[in-house]
């Protein structure tokens, strides 16, 4: 697993275990406020938990094995906050493809979180001298509340795919739409600007394809495989943290729960005790998936291979079922919860929205990476949307 000179991933793991209680004491505020609590961002960044993927010499320079693993410990605890955390740490990765001066201009104001929205066909874009004007409007923008720069998807003149253009958070306002069922504490509204900003020629992320010179810049094998490899994770990643939430409360609700009618223990009884052994299997089963997937794409970028058709597809298959595995265990410990798991208060019912939430994304539909990957198995060519 990867390391740093001044913290080992161990180190961050640890931090981010002692951050998870009161982080789930704030989960229901979040809810209620949309949007994550100061406290809990304060926390994260003391901890130096948002710099584990940030490029050196700006942060510690990990790989994804070790975000994979703070990832889904901060999501057992609130979803929304995990979720946030995940796609801004999963952003400061992104930064490290990005033009030194766009580098140095992000990561050079502090510990900076952003947001993004890769929607290319909201911006408006014109090409102008030293850089581009850029207006529109671009939705499911995770974290905007919180951010300080905004990653936005556009098509410009000069590149084949869509590039993400930086924009500060002085050149954006922020439309509150964001009144949905679950994952509502992320704030995930629509980012907006109505009249054009400058944004200048460097402050570009490409969007597509390996990049045998990041790669070499930081010494990270993540940067030399096709980005839909790998980055699904930052999303896939959350939703099992957040079934590990849900089975945790409710093994804690059912140790000392009694049966109304019969009085005996409910922890006692064979059901129970059948639901905890599937959806932990489940977890245990999607936690493995992603850590073997991770650890080949990473080592086998390290060696600069060209992943094959087969080997991208077999990928996505996998990100989308590792959600399958935490959505049904979620699902199941849900229904099996009892009445009580219905109040607002109780964790496993915002767990459960919020795994749902979580699953609808389009790197975890499982429909078009199913269809994708067997039909290159039957000698066809794929036809997912990201692989």
């Amino acid at each position: 697993m990867s390391t740093a000179t001044d913290v080992t991933v161990d180190e961050l793991i640890e931090r981010a275990e002692k951050l998870v209680p009161a982080i789930a004491e704030r989960a229901l505020r979040t809810e209620d406020e949309r949007r994550i609590p100061q406290e809990t961002l304060d926390e994260i960044r003391a901890a130096g938990l948002h710099k584990v993927l940030y490029p050196r010499p700006w942060g510690y320079g990990m790989d994804w094995d070790a975000f994979f693993e703070i990832s889904w410990r901060l999501s057992s605890a609130c979803g929304s906050t995990g979720w946030v955390y995940s796609v801004a740490a999963s952003q400061s990765w992104q930064l490290g493809l990005a033009p030194e001066a766009a580098q140095e201009e992000f990561f050079g104001s502090g510990d900076v979180l952003s947001c993004s929205a890769f929607n290319p066909r909201g911006a408006q874009v014109e090409a102008v001298e030293g850089g581009w004007r850029l207006a529109g409007r671009w939705k499911y923008s995770s974290g905007c509340l919180h951010a300080d720069w905004a990653l936005l998807g556009a098509r410009v003149p000069e590149f084949p795919a869509p590039v993400l253009l930086l924009v500060p958070r002085n050149d954006f306002a922020i439309d509150d739409t964001w009144h949905v069922s679950g994952l509502v504490g992320t704030g995930s509204n629509d980012v907006v600007i109505d009249d054009p900003v400058f944004v200048p020629a460097h402050r570009y992320i490409p969007h597509s394809g390996p990049n045998p010179a990041a790669a070499a810049a930081q010494g990270l094998g993540s940067y030399a495989v096709p980005p839909a490899s790998l980055t699904p994770w930052s999303l896939i990643g959350p939703v099992i943290g957040m079934a590990q939430g849900a089975l945790t409360a409710y093994e804690q609700a059912t140790r000392g729960r009694v049966a109304a009618f019969s009085g005996q223990q409910v922890a006692q009884m064979v059901g129970p005790q059948l639901r905890v052994s599937e959806a932990a299997a489940a977890l245990d089963a999607a936690r493995a998936l992603a850590r073997r997937d991770i650890r080949e794409v990473i080592d086998r970028g390290s060696r600069a291979e060209v992943l094959s058709d087969e080997d991208r597809v077999r990928l996505r298959r996998d990100h989308a079922y590792a959600a399958n595995l935490a959505y049904d265990a979620t699902m199941m410990i849900a229904r099996a919860g009892g009445a009580g798991s219905l109040f607002r208060t109780n964790p496993i019912q915002r767990f459960m929205r919020d795994v749902h939430a979580g699953s609808m994304q389009l790197v975890a539909n499982w429909d078009e990476q199913a269809e994708s990957y067997g039909r290159v198995r039957m000698g066809l060519e794929p036809n997912g949307q990201m692989w």
